[in-house]
Parts: structure tokens; sequence; C-alpha cells
């Protein structure tokens, strides 16, 4: 009899328990959004973003105009917003003061691209193609040269299928190569395309035409690379060659000016 009153007895406080909490959370969705808080995500402090035009566009939208919480629809939201090009991540959520956060997170340009049809775009660190911003220009490697592929609307990343062919994934792999080394990074400035299909590497410092050739074994030439900038080239002076030739296997060929 004792167990039985005891069950009882747990499972009025189960059903009361959860009355109480459908009780608070009806009473909360009634209540009134207090604030929208915008937050762009990113490593630098200038972005693609506006964080002004993301609060514009969120103060917009159907889902709260009303301001009740209840009616502030935080997966369309996220929707609304991830359509910009220059957004890879979105998180709306009303927090426990009842204000709208939304955290954007922004994608990061590691390559900008010009074709011979003059079009400009970029590259971000995930293979996604990023049209040119009249708000803010990222300083990033640029490649340029024989580069005879269009930018098409609608094809969001080089794994697309009119890309997956071309010369941008090659150009994707040395610009993500360039960027896990400090000090390729800041030294080279450019990636040109030759009329072979062949890379050539223009520096920060120095007149040198770095000569990289195919991509085959493109890391171990990179390597080489940033042993004779910092072994060799010091010793014989920045403006001593007007070639270096990363082609052949174990050296470096130069050729003086």
């Amino acid at each position: 009899m004792k167990k039985i009153i005891q069950i009882s007895a747990f499972f009025i406080f189960v059903v009361a328990l959860s009355g109480l909490m459908g009780f608070i959370y009806l009473e909360r969705e009634n209540q009134i959004l207090n604030e929208i808080k915008v937050r762009v995500c990113r490593e630098d402090d200038k972005g693609f973003l506006n964080e002004t035009a993301l609060y514009e566009m969120v103060e917009a939208t159907d889902s709260t105009r009303i301001r009740k919480i209840k009616q502030i629809k935080t997966k369309n939201l996220e929707a609304v917003i991830s359509r910009n090009p220059y957004v890879e991540k979105v998180d709306a959520f009303v927090n426990i003061d009842n204000n709208l956060m939304v955290n954007v997170k922004e994608k990061r340009a590691i390559l900008r691209i010009f074709n011979q049809q003059d079009e400009g775009f970029y590259l971000d660190e995930n293979g996604g193609i990023l049209p040119l911003s009249n708000q803010f220009t990222p300083r990033v490697l640029i490649a340029s040269g024989y580069i005879n592929i269009p930018y098409v609307k609608g094809h969001k990343s080089i794994y697309d299928s009119i890309y997956a062919s071309t010369i941008l994934n090659e150009l994707f792999t040395l610009a993500a190569l360039i960027r896990r080394d400090n000090f390729l990074q800041a030294q080279i400035n450019q990636v040109y395309v030759n009329s072979k299909g062949e890379f050539d590497l223009i520096p920060q410092l120095g007149n040198q035409l770095i000569r990289l050739g195919s991509m085959e074994n493109a890391k171990t030439k990179l390597d080489k690379l940033v042993v004779f900038y910092k072994k060799a080239l010091p010793k014989a002076g920045w403006d001593t060659y007007k070639t270096i030739d990363l082609e052949y296997n174990n050296q470096v060929v130069c050729t003086k000016k």
C-alpha cells in the first residue's frame, strides 16, 4: 500500500511539473521580443558583411515585425540570411532575456580570380565561389593570365560539374598550399597562368619570376622555394635573379639579370 501511495505521489508530481513547464512555456511564447542583436563572426574587423545591413534585413522580415516571441520563425530567418553569398552559417534564437540573437559566420576568401573575359570572383577557403563586392575588397592572393573560365551565377562551388574539371581546382589547391605557410602567404602576391596552363608566381618583394610549372609535386616545390628564400637569396641579394625555376628535381635553377 505504501509503495502504491509513493508511486501515485510521484506520478502526480510529474504531471504537475509538466503542467507548470507547459504554462511557463506558453507564457513566455506570448511575451514581447525585447531586442534584436546581430553579430558577424570573422577573423578581421572588416569584411563583406555589414552588421547594420543585416540588422535591417532582420527588422524587415515578417517574423520580427509583430515582435511576439511565438511568432518569430528563426528557421525562416536563417534561410533568408543564408541567401547572401558571403554567409557561411547563420544561427538565430531567442535567449532568456527575450532578445533575438542572430550570429552570422562570414565566408573567408583566399583567392581572387581575374579571367580572360575581364570578370572577377573569389574562391573561399572551402572552394566556394563568391562574387566581387562593392563594399569590401580583401587582401588575398590574385590569379590572372590564361584563365578562360566564366563566372556563372547559380554555381556556388569549384566542385560543381561546370567547374569540376577546370583549372579552378588547381588554383584552389595552390592557394591553399601557399596559405598554410606564413612566409609564402606574405611573400607570394600573385599567380599567373601562362599559355601552357602552367603556373608562375609573382613575389611581393623582389622582381623575380618564379616558375612553378605544373601542380605535380607542388608542395615539394614550394618547400624548396622557402628554403631558397631563407638561406640562399639573402646572400646573393634580392635583385640578383631574373627567374627562379622550381621545376627541376632536388634543385632550384636561377637565371641572373
